[in-house]
C-alpha cells in the first residue's frame, strides 16, 4: 500500500468518525440551522478575503464554534466550510486534508472552551487563534509532504514548511487581528444561543418542594378552570338553540316577520330576523323571498310599521292613497324644518336688462 493510498484512508476514516459523532448527538432543528450558517459564514469569509494571499476569518470562526457549541458541532463547521468555500477554489486532493484540518481546530476549540470555563478574555482567544492557524498551516503542509513528495524524509517536509512560511505566518496574524476584532462578541453571541436550547435537569432540593406543590395546585385550578369552559359554551348553545326555535315559531305564514310575534310582516324586523337566522347557520329562504317580493312593490307602495305612526297594523297601502303618516312633509314644512326641497325645482328667475340710456 502506498502512502497516499494509506493516508486517505486514514483521513476518510477520522472524517467518518466525526460526522458519526455529530449524527450521534441527534442535534435538534436549532442547532442544525446554526451549525448550516456558521458553516456558510466560514466558507464566505474564505472566499470574501480571497485577494489577501492566506488571510481569512475561517480559522477563527471555526475556533470559535467549537469553543461554544461543543466538539461536534465545530468539527462539522469546519469540514463542511472547506468542503463548500472548495466549490469557489476547486476540488482536489487537498478538500480532505483542509476537511479534517478545519474539523480538528473546531475539536480543539471544544477543548479550550471545557478546560476555561468558556471564560477567556480577548487576548487568551486570540492567541489560541493564532496557535490554530499554524497548527492548521502545518497539516497542509503535512497533506502536501505525502501526496506530492516523491521521497517522504523529514529534510522535504522541513524545505516545504519553510517554503509555505510566510503563508502560515500570514494566516496566524489574521486569525490574531480578527480575533481581537469580533472574537468576545461572537462568543457571547453562540453562548447565548446555545442558553436558549439547552436543557438541564437538576435533582430537585427539598426547599423547592413547596414551590413545586404551588406548581401542581395552580395546575389543578387551570384544569378545572378549562373543564368549566366546555359547560359554557353548552349553555351559550342552549341559549341560541331556544332564540332560533322562538323566531322560527314567530315567522308569519308569508315568509316575513313583524315587529311582535303575530303582527303583519315588515321589511326591518324580517331583515333583522333573517340575519339572526343566517349567524345560526340556517338559510332562511322563505324570509329572503318575502324580503325580494316585497321590494318589487316598493316602488309606489309604503309600509307602515306598527311602532312608527297612529296607523298601526297597516300593510302595503296603494301611493295614490297614502295615509298622512307616511307622506312627506309639505315644501312649507320642508323649509321650516331645514330640509332640502328636493321634489320641486324653481326655474331661475331672468335677469332683466337695463334699458340703453337716451341722450
Amino acid at each position: 500500500m502506498s502512502w497516499e493510498l494509506a493516508s486517505f484512508a486514514l483521513l476518510f476514516c477520522a472524517l467518518a468518525a466525526g460526522f458519526g459523532w455529530y449524527e450521534r448527538t441527534h442535534p435538534s432543528s436549532k442547532v442544525l440551522a446554526l451549525v448550516a450558517t456558521l458553516a456558510a459564514l466560514a466558507a464566505l469569509g474564505r472566499v470574501a478575503f480571497a485577494p489577501l494571499p492566506n488571510v481569512k476569518p475561517t480559522t477563527d470562526i471555526v475556533l470559535l464554534a467549537g469553543y461554544a457549541l461543543g466538539g461536534a458541532p465545530g468539527f462539522v463547521v469546519g469540514a463542511v466550510a472547506a468542503l463548500a468555500s472548495n466549490v469557489f477554489f476547486g476540488q482536489g486532493p487537498w478538500t480532505p486534508w483542509q476537511m479534517g484540518a478545519w474539523g480538528l481546530v473546531g475539536i480543539l476549540g471544544a477543548v479550550l472552551g471545557a478546560a476555561s470555563g468558556r471564560r477567556l478574555g480577548r487576548v487568551p482567544l486570540g492567541v489560541a487563534c493564532l496557535l490554530a492557524g499554524l497548527l492548521f498551516g502545518a497539516t497542509l503542509d503535512f497533506s502536501t509532504w505525502v501526496t506530492f513528495s516523491g521521497e517522504h524524509t523529514l529534510a522535504q517536509y522541513l524545505a516545504l514548511s519553510a517554503t509555505s512560511a510566510w503563508f502560515n505566518v500570514a494566516h496566524a496574524v489574521g486569525n490574531l487581528v480578527f480575533c481581537l476584532a469580533f472574537g468576545p462578541a461572537f462568543v457571547r453571541a453562540l453562548l447565548r444561543f446555545r442558553e436558549r436550547f439547552t436543557v438541564r435537569w437538576e435533582p430537585l432540593t427539598p426547599g423547592a418542594l413547596p414551590a413545586a406543590a404551588l406548581i401542581v395546585a395552580l395546575a389543578v385550578v387551570a384544569g378545572a378552570g378549562g373543564l368549566a369552559r366546555p359547560r359554557q359554551a353548552e349553555a351559550a348553545d342552549a341559549a341560541t338553540t331556544r332564540a332560533t326555535a322562538y323566531l322560527l315559531r314567530a315567522q308569519n305564514r308569508d315568509g316575513g316577520f313583524g315587529t311582535a310575534r303575530g303582527s303583519g310582516s315588515s321589511p326591518l324586523p324580517t331583515a333583522w330576523a333573517a340575519i339572526g337566522l343566517a349567524a345560526t347557520g340556517r338559510t332562511p329562504r322563505h324570509a329572503a323571498a318575502w324580503l325580494a317580493r316585497g321590494a318589487g312593490r316598493t316602488a309606489g307602495r309604503c309600509c307602515v310599521s306598527a311602532s312608527a305612526s297612529p296607523c298601526a297594523g297597516s300593510r302595503w297601502r296603494p301611493a295614490r292613497r297614502r295615509p298622512r303618516c307616511c307622506s312627506s312633509p309639505s315644501p312649507s314644512r320642508r323649509v321650516r324644518q331645514g330640509w332640502p326641497d328636493r321634489g320641486r325645482r324653481t326655474p331661475p328667475t331672468p335677469r332683466r336688462r337695463a334699458p340703453p340710456a337716451t341722450s
